[in-house]
């Protein structure tokens, strides 16, 4: 078994489509959240808008949305309510959506072995209702989410623990989540199941399942396997 300890100091985890399969919840939620008001052709709008910039916070789309979209002024109250009624949709969703295959394996072995975290674009209130509600508090040693960004977020984690950029690493589904871990200078792992077409560059490493995680990490870090 591959000894993530001797290799890396904490993994950072994104949360949708990464630990849990709830990234369509959140497309199909964005389509849901204007569709009454402005009809399905503008709900294709800003679904598609969302699934080009997926693992950006939802606040930016929605600002988007209302001023360059609607051509109005995103007031604070705006604001709040529409991420208000689209955290209620997403919500229950998210908490019933099923893991990602292999998961609950790979923390039942790893997660006393170095420090797992979460970085995610989710508001940071929301997104550990959520991780209580699922009962998966206990496999993390932090989570944090918006309005901070992942990159920063990466960045805190490591001061905080003392950690060196070079034996962390940043574990994603998107674009977004690269673009993070550049931001912070740690590794990473993308995480592209069979089934999904989204093409990472060819320099990242990129596993299909999470029993191929650990044996990624370690090549990554470059501390072979055990």
């Amino acid at each position: 078994m591959t000894d993530l300890a001797d290799v890396v100091d904490l993994i950072v985890f994104d949360f949708d489509g990464t630990i849990c399969e709830s990234a369509d919840v959140k497309t199909e939620a964005f389509y849901e959240l204007y569709l009454d008001e402005h009809g399905e052709e503008f709900a294709t709008q800003v679904r598609d808008y969302h699934l080009v910039h997926a693992g950006v916070s939802r606040y930016d789309k929605i600002r988007y949305y209302e001023e360059e979209l609607l051509g109005r002024e995103c007031t604070e109250e705006r604001m709040s309510e529409v991420a208000d009624r689209f955290g209620g949709i997403v919500r229950d969703r998210v908490i019933a959506s099923p893991l990602v295959p292999g998961v609950a394996a790979f923390f039942s072995r790893y997660r006393n072995a170095v420090p797992m975290l979460v970085a995610s674009a989710t508001p940071t209130a929301e997104l550990r209702q959520i991780i209580a509600a699922r009962d998966m508090t206990s496999w993390f040693d932090a989570v944090e989410g918006s309005p901070a960004l992942k990159g920063d977020i990466i960045k805190q984690f490591l001061a905080e623990r003392g950690a060196l950029p070079q034996r962390a690493v940043m574990v994603g589904d998107q674009f977004s989540d690269l673009d993070a871990a550049v931001a912070a200078g740690v590794h990473f792992v993308a995480y592209r199941p069979p089934h999904e077409e989204r093409l990472f560059d060819g320099e990242v490493l990129v596993v299909g399942h999470f029993d191929e995680l650990a044996d990624a990490i370690a090549t990554l870090a470059g501390g072979g396997l055990s």
